[in-house]
């Protein structure tokens, strides 16, 4: 059997697949209109869990993307919405990378809402921090769902996702697996500004082509956990 067959499966329900997930956290969300939403975050691999992200995202991209279509904007116009757009993780395929990446070193993280899955997050473990002699985790991918993000033509549905996800992952590396507080990534460049909002440091010697490398520092790990 194929990946795509296998996923084909898993998306019509032919092929049932016990998760090793587990509810780590919870807590509400608020949407653009105010009306809290209640959220819970899932640790564990989950293959299941990574279709639904690409199956639902997907869906929403082509929507997005159909409604612009029908607009018939001018290309100055045009240009300026779809720059507004966040599409520089769009080919990444969860269902792949749950497939992949299987071994002890990484953790899944899954936060759901209104029953779709509103963010994701893979970190690796244990990764040396460039800041200091200490093990933290490192972010392979970090997104949330398209209707999370910034866009001209369509008002974001839920703010701070991804943050509560890094925070949700921050808190389990720290009391679980041990590690020193802090974690690292490497940046695509539209999320550039928001991980120097975080107040992440730029290791230039660390930067890979257009993907830069931030670190969280201790000091500043603390402070998003809210014990500092």
């Amino acid at each position: 059997m194929t990946l795509d067959e296998l996923k084909r499966q898993i998306t019509t329900g032919k092929l049932k697949f016990e998760s090793s997930n587990k509810t780590i956290s919870s807590g509400e969300l608020i949407n653009s209109s105010g009306t809290k939403t209640n959220y819970t975050i899932y640790h564990g691999w989950d293959i299941v869990s990574a279709v639904q992200c690409d199956e639902t995202w997907a869906r929403s991209n082509i929507e997005l993307f159909k409604y612009i279509e029908s607009q018939n904007f001018n290309d100055e116009k045009l240009s300026e919405v779809l720059n507004s757009i966040q599409t520089e993780d769009h080919h990444w395929d969860w269902f792949k990378k749950s497939y992949h990446y299987t071994s002890e070193e990484y953790e899944w993280f899954f936060l759901f809402a209104n029953n779709r899955p509103q963010g994701a997050c893979l970190i690796y473990h244990p990764k040396g921090s460039a800041l200091q002699e200490n093990n933290i985790f490192y972010v392979e991918y970090l997104a949330v769902a398209p209707w999370n993000r910034d866009c001209l033509v369509r008002e974001r549905e839920f703010k701070g996702v991804g943050s509560i996800l890094l925070k949700a992952a921050l808190a389990y590396s720290v009391s679980t697996l041990g590690l020193v507080p802090g974690f690292s990534l490497h940046s695509l460049p539209q999320a550039k500004q928001y991980y120097e909002k975080l107040k992440m440091v730029n290791v230039k010697v660390m930067d890979k082509d257009t993907l830069l490398y931030f670190e969280l520092p201790e000091q500043e790990a603390l402070k998003l956990m809210g014990v500092a």
